[in-house]
């Protein structure tokens, strides 16, 4: 009798894009562009400035790496 349960296979790729969400993301592009792009951003933003800095605070990385200079320095000592 057969494994009804058999070893998945070995899967996409690493690094490979998913063909969905690359379709989603180019209509949604499509869809922004019909919409007046960029203008239309700013006018719907400017109108709506909360919801806007919402989405747009979601496009900042939330942890950031700082070279100050090339030596270690600590905070005590930039005071």
């Amino acid at each position: 009798m057969a494994n009804p349960h058999p070893l998945p296979g070995p899967g996409r790729p690493k690094g490979s894009k998913n063909k969905a969400s690359l379709a989603a993301k180019e209509a949604f592009h499509l869809a922004f562009d019909g919409l007046g792009g960029a203008e239309a951003l700013k006018e719907w933003a400017m109108r709506n400035r909360t919801d806007f800095y919402k989405l747009y605070s979601k496009l900042i990385p939330a942890e950031t790496t700082v070279t100050l200079n090339s030596h270690e320095e600590t905070l005590d000592d930039l005071k």
